[in-house]
C-alpha cells in the first residue's frame, strides 16, 4: 500500500461507512416520496392539470437523478472497499502516484490524484463539446 498508515485508512473507511448509511437513507426516501406522489396522482387525490403533470415530471426527474447521484456515490464506496482490500486504496488509477491524505479526507472515494483528476474532467468536457470556463 502506498504512505497510508492503517490508522488513516480506518479512519477513511469510517468516512464511507457513515457516507454509504447516509446515501442509502436518502435513496430510501427519495424512492418513497417519488411512490408516494405518483400513486397520489393515480389514484386522483389531487387534481392533475398540465402544469401539474409537468411539475410532477420535473419532479420525477429530479428525483431519478438524484437516485442516480446517490447511487454512483454508493458504487464509488465500494470501489474504494475493493482498492483498500487490493492494496491499492490511495494510488491514483492514471499516473499511480500517491493521492494525497487532504484529498482522500475530502473526498475518500477518489481514484485519481488531483492533476490526473483535473486532466480526466478536462479531457471529457472537451470529449463532451463543452468549454471549460
Amino acid at each position: 500500500m502506498n504512505g497510508l498508515d492503517q490508522q488513516k485508512i480506518d479512519h477513511l473507511s469510517g468516512l464511507m461507512d457513515a457516507r454509504w448509511a447516509r446515501e442509502f437513507s436518502e435513496i430510501r426516501a427519495l424512492v418513497a416520496d417519488l411512490g408516494e406522489e405518483r400513486q397520489r396522482v393515480a389514484l386522483g387525490e389531487r387534481a392533475a392539470d398540465s402544469s401539474d403533470e409537468a411539475l410532477l415530471d420535473t419532479l420525477s426527474a429530479t428525483d431519478e437523478a438524484l437516485i442516480r447521484q446517490n447511487l454512483q456515490d454508493v458504487r464509488d464506496i465500494a470501489a474504494a472497499r475493493q482498492r483498500i482490500a487490493a492494496g491499492t486504496y490511495g494510488e491514483c488509477i492514471d499516473c499511480g502516484d500517491e493521492i494525497a491524505y487532504e484529498r482522500l479526507l475530502a473526498y475518500p472515494t477518489a481514484k485519481r490524484c488531483i492533476g490526473c483528476q483535473r486532466e480526466h474532467e478536462r479531457v471529457k468536457t472537451a470529449r463532451e463539446g463543452r468549454s471549460i470556463g
